[in-house]
């Protein structure tokens, strides 16, 4: 289960230590602690991360797992998507010491048992309003994917269906079982 406490400075996020085995997000200015990843998760970021590489040779677009995105200052957002996909140009004008601003055009979240529904809704809204094309949603115990879209609507992929950006890349697809290959 996630663990929150009150609201959070930047200056007090910064502070936090760093690879000490926990997930940090400040979503609203409330920080959120979750464990580290088990390895149902962590083989499925890497699968996530591995189907969207053509996407990197196809197109202007850098595959990254687990990138850090800053939000908003006030109050401080930050979030890091379990796999992202930006452009190389926004990719290559943020400094090695920075976060990327604004969010990921794609943002792939996996969904583990720690985390709730309510934390996941704040974050897609969250990325969704600052300019997310697609944020999906993997369920690994039903191999589904849940696309949400800025429109407000929502769709499940599953099985043998497909998974497209043609806003990034049109003629790019998916098969949503290859993500659940082992």
């Amino acid at each position: 289960m996630a663990t929150t406490t009150s609201q959070i400075t930047w200056q007090a996020f910064e502070q936090l230590p760093d690879g000490d085995g926990f997930h940090r997000e400040v979503v609203e200015g409330e920080l959120i602690v979750l464990p580290a990843a088990k390895s149902r998760h962590a083989r499925m970021m890497i699968a996530i991360a591995k189907a969207r590489l053509p996407l990197e040779d196809r197109g202007n677009w850098t595959v990254l797992v687990e990138a850090g995105y800053r939000l908003s200052e006030n109050p401080p957002t930050w979030i890091q998507p379990d796999v992202s996909v930006l452009s190389k140009e926004r990719a290559h004008a943020t400094s090695g010491d920075d976060y990327f601003l604004k969010p990921p055009e794609l943002a792939v979240e996996v969904v583990s048992p720690s985390e709730t529904a309510r934390d996941f809704t704040r974050k897609i809204d969250l990325l969704l309003a600052g300019g997310s094309l697609a944020v999906w949603v993997i369920y690994p115990e039903k191999r589904e994917v849940r696309v949400f879209v800025p429109d407000g609507t929502s769709y499940n992929r599953r099985g043998d269906e497909k998974l497209t950006m043609p806003e990034l890349l049109p003629d790019w697809e998916l098969p949503v079982a290859k993500l659940f290959e082992d």
